[in-house]
């Protein structure tokens, strides 16, 4: 059946081949026209499913069993390779963050040395600003203590001027009167003794009658000079009255300024009781402060002291994490250069019988040529997203040390006496346009479409037979299909599918990376077809075969 359905290229081909091999394996020349595709290259079947030929040839087993040794030794030294690079980047990840530490642990020293100083300013400055304070009160209670002094000398002198005036006054007025009532007090004796003389004086007849006229007016003027006197008298006793309540005065002065400097010594002691008062607590608050900055320094020393025991046994943990991956790592050399060595037997055992055919040769050569490289573009694409996930690290591991950091400055700034105004963090990135191809690659990657569901909403219904498995087909051809496919139809589709391009594979579940203990790797960027038209990649994984 396989001959009826060979077109005459594929006899021109075959009957090549069996004269190179009639020739005792010698290479004949022969020209790159004349290898052309069977038919079992062109039929293809389905357009959702990997592609395979539907038919093979006889004289094709031959090269499918070569290209599935290399295949497989391509796998195992992909597998060492991905090994490799998760013991290195376990490596350098421990590595970095002892490192990373390291800087903050500078940076926490450095933090509270700044903070120390900034408290050693702060209280320089409050002592100085007590200091002013204090010298302004003094100042100002020994100012109002010579001014009320200077006040109340100059009240008591212009009192006692007056006081001193009006009673020179009223002794000068007093002594008048005294005189004045001394002299009409004679005026009176002697007119007392005058009515004696006059009635023992001998009465005449002649006389008589003059004498009753000058009695009576005698008698009058005495009345008169009763009333006088008394109204003297009365005048008198006013006068002595007047005398009295001005003595009254002057004592009522007298206890008001004796009261005036009770009260200045009393607001003089109550002064000084403040200023002890004053004196008293400001030594209270200093002791409190030292105690709460004592208090303060106790906690910082004991976190640090926390800080330093923790580090040492994250240190110590990566040192042995680091000697375990050493370890892995040695074994994993030697299991490597086992299995070069064995690979180099198989690989001259593989050569001695693919000399016999040049075609086979230079299929292998190109072989060979694409998938080194497809293995260098791979190492590009995996340095290149090795790199950018490790910047991504280190942006978010500065960003959440520059969050702890903040919120312990604002922690450790509030419960100081300090107030500080205008205090800004602020934090940027490495470059301007940092942000944006920051933004683009942490974008979530898209939802593979799923072909192969029973309930699928595109436009295009998948065919019937689609994703079903003929039980008539050959479980042969299923073991060599990883290996042996074709390029998958369509514009904008990648030559190699998004699996992978990924290093740890995801069916792997990190089987062969228990014993060294080592963490998932990170998820990869989104692919470039996922802003792309075209249909998705196929989910199977296909190699590009040179034909």
């Amino acid at each position: 059946m396989d001959g009826d359905n060979n077109p005459p290229k594929s006899k021109a081909t075959t009957k090549k081949l069996a004269n190179i091999t009639a020739n005792d394996g010698a290479v004949v020349p022969y020209d790159m026209d004349d290898i052309q595709p069977s038919i079992s290259d062109q039929q293809k079947v389905g357009f959702f499913r990997q592609d395979r030929a539907s038919q093979t040839l006889e004289s094709e087993i031959l090269e499918l069993k070569q290209m599935t040794f290399v295949l497989q030794t391509l796998l195992r030294e992909s597998k060492e390779l991905k090994r490799e690079l998760a013991v290195a980047k376990q490596v350098m990840r421990a590595d970095y963050e002892n490192k990373l530490q390291e800087k903050a642990l500078d940076m926490y020293c450095r933090i509270n040395e700044h903070v120390e100083a900034l408290e050693k300013a702060h209280r320089e400055r409050v002592e100085v600003v007590r200091r002013s304070f204090r010298q302004q009160l003094t100042n100002s209670i020994a100012k109002i203590a010579h001014d009320w002094k200077n006040h109340a000398s100059k009240k008591m002198n212009a009192e006692l001027k007056k006081q001193n005036s009006n009673t020179a006054a009223l002794q000068d007025e007093h002594k008048a009167l005294q005189n004045q009532v001394a002299s009409q007090e004679g005026i009176i004796e002697m007119l007392k003794m005058q009515l004696e003389q006059q009635a023992n004086a001998p009465r005449s007849e002649a006389s008589t009658p003059t004498a009753v006229y000058e009695v009576e007016a005698l008698k009058d003027e005495m009345v008169a000079m009763k009333r006088k006197v008394d109204g003297l008298e009365s005048a008198l006793d006013g006068k002595d009255e007047l005398i009295e309540e001005l003595n009254r005065d002057m004592e009522r002065l007298n206890k008001d300024v004796e009261k005036e400097r009770i009260h200045i010594k009393q607001l003089l002691k109550e002064l000084e009781e403040s200023k002890a008062t004053a004196m008293q607590e400001i030594s209270s608050l200093k002791r409190q402060a030292e105690k709460q900055r004592l208090n303060q320094e106790k906690d910082m020393q004991e976190k640090m002291k926390k800080s330093r025991d923790e580090m040492l046994n994250l240190a110590k943990q990566h040192a042995a994490d680091a000697q375990k991956a050493e370890e892995a790592r040695m074994k994993l050399e030697a299991e490597k250069e086992k299995q070069e060595r064995e690979l180099q037997k198989n690989e001259q055992a593989t050569f001695a019988k693919a000399a016999e055919s040049g075609e086979e040769i230079s299929k292998l050569n190109r072989l060979e040529k694409h998938l080194r490289g497809e293995i260098a573009r791979l190492k590009k694409e995996l340095a290149k997203s090795t790199k950018l996930w490790e910047k991504k690290f280190s942006v978010l591991q500065r960003s959440m040390y520059a969050l702890k950091d903040e919120s312990y400055l604002r922690q450790t700034l509030q419960k100081q006496a300090a107030t500080l105004h205008h205090a800004t963090v602020t934090y940027a990135n490495d470059a301007p346009g940092s942000q944006v191809s920051r933004n683009a690659a942490i974008q979530p990657q898209a939802p593979q479409p799923t072909p192969n569901t029973k309930h699928s909403k595109g436009p295009h219904p998948p065919l019937p037979g689609i994703g079903q498995i003929n039980p008539t087909r050959d479980r042969k051809l299923d073991v060599m299909s990883a290996y042996t496919v074709s390029p998958p139809p369509g514009r904008g589709i990648e030559l190699f599918s998004v699996n992978e391009g990924q290093i740890v594979e995801p069916d792997d579940d990190y089987e062969a990376f228990t014993d060294g203990n080592f963490l998932p790797l990170p998820t990869p960027p989104p692919p470039r077809w996922i802003n792309d038209d075209s249909r998705p990649p196929s989910a199977n994984p296909g190699i590009l075969m040179a034909s």
